[in-house]
């Protein structure tokens, strides 16, 4: 009994230290940084803070406490202090539903973005994404995700990582990403705030001058406008045969093997074969205020974030999306390891079922250093846009294979 009080103590002097710890950061970040500074190095950083140097994982989790008392930009090594915040955002417990938070995030910044939209310049109060851009805006993903699900073998070549893990990053949480999108717009809607009908958008051959929430004018060479009953019967009917032309059960698959832009094209190509004069279409979501919430405009303005608080709510979902992100691969590692058994290492590979593969990838050390490296890629708010990078690599590396061929051919 003795024993177990002691063991009680021990840990409220534990938790006690620990909040301690986060109020000498909150001082030291006070003191020691300011907006403009310029840090030449992560050490240099620790060094500041008070905080010691770190690897892997433990880095970034690292980052992510960071994030709660300030922000940064990145320029090669040098940290440049962007953000300090007054109040710290809250800290992200495992031992909490952090799902509930995340979602009460969203639907903060969903609310934001359409008092944003109705008082912006634009004629349009409505918020009209695609699947992808909301995802961005919210920043649940950064700029570089659309680009990269449809280029995994690129990017994988580019950033150093399985092709495979890449892939299978996006058939597990692609899906993941929308349906807490979808959740959050739910109980909006439940709450009588908004209206969101699922809807498809398709770009047709039109000129067309839009004006953006700045009030500028641009030229588009293509509309895009939402697809009616007609359109919408002709693109069900044309996926369902395309895709078993192309030896598929269902649309997950399609994105799993990366030929989601084929399969695109091909449905278009009937589409127009039928007189439908469609180059493309997407899933969007559009967003507007319910009625009622429009009769009493001043108490839109209750909706509309400050700036610091807009900025505090995207850090803490882009921080609560990369750290379950990471601790969900380290469980499917686990998982994967405790599948294993002795006589997998002894069995050619090419003779494991596909289940036995799988496993085998995910127990590598590679799988995490692959997610940390996905997730800094495709995740982090703070990564720069990668597309001509990553293009303008793949074309020198294929000039190169090229020019090695060519070489051997005239030997």
């Amino acid at each position: 009994m003795n024993k177990k009080k002691k063991q009680g103590k021990r840990i409220r002097k534990i938790r006690k230290g620990g909040n301690n710890l986060s109020n000498k950061l909150y001082e030291i970040v006070k003191n020691n940084l300011y907006i403009g500074l310029v840090i030449k190095n992560y050490k240099l950083m620790c060094e500041l803070l008070e905080d010691e140097e770190k690897n892997g994982k433990g880095r970034n989790y690292q980052f992510i406490n960071w994030k709660r008392f300030f922000d940064w930009e990145k320029k090669g090594q040098k940290f440049i202090v962007t953000i300090i915040y007054d109040v710290p955002l809250p800290k992200v417990d495992n031992r909490k539903d952090n799902n509930n938070i995340y979602g009460k995030y969203i639907e903060k910044l969903i609310l934001d973005l359409l008092v944003q939209k109705y008082q912006s310049k634009n004629s349009s109060r409505r918020l009209y994404l695609s699947k992808d851009n909301m995802l961005q805006a919210l920043n649940i993903v950064n700029i570089n995700y659309h680009y990269v699900k449809f280029n995994t073998g690129k990017t994988a070549d580019f950033i150093k990582t399985d092709n495979d893990n890449l892939k299978e990053f996006f058939n597990l949480n692609n899906k993941n990403f929308t349906d807490a999108v979808n959740r959050a717009l739910n109980r909006l809607q439940n709450k009588f705030l908004v209206i969101c009908p699922s809807s498809y958008t398709i770009a047709i051959p039109e000129e067309v001058t839009i004006i953006d929430d700045d009030g500028r004018k641009i030229k588009l060479k293509e509309n895009h406008i939402t697809a009616g009953p007609l359109e919408l019967e002709y693109i069900n009917t044309y996926e369902k045969i395309v895709s078993e032309e192309m030896g598929f059960e269902n649309k997950q698959e399609i994105y799993l093997y990366g030929k989601y832009m084929e399969f695109i094209k091909r449905v278009c190509k009937h589409l127009q074969e039928q007189g439908l004069d469609i180059l493309y279409y997407y899933q969007s979501y559009d967003v507007t205020f319910h009625p009622d919430v429009i009769k009493e405009r001043d108490k839109l303005n209750e909706y509309l974030l400050e700036y610091e608080e807009r900025q505090n709510v995207k850090i803490t979902i882009n921080g609560i999306v990369s750290k379950q992100l990471l601790k969900n691969a380290e469980h499917r590692q686990q998982k994967a390891k405790s599948k294993l058994t002795p006589c997998f290492g002894k069995r050619n590979l090419m003779s494991a079922t596909y289940e036995e593969r799988k496993y085998i990838r995910r127990s590598k050390n590679k799988y995490i250093d692959d997610t940390n490296k996905i997730i800094d890629t495709v995740i982090n708010y703070q990564t720069k846009d990668l597309k001509d990078s990553i293009s303008t690599y793949d074309r020198l590396k294929r000039k190169s294979i090229n020019k090695q061929v060519n070489e051997i051919v005239k030997l």
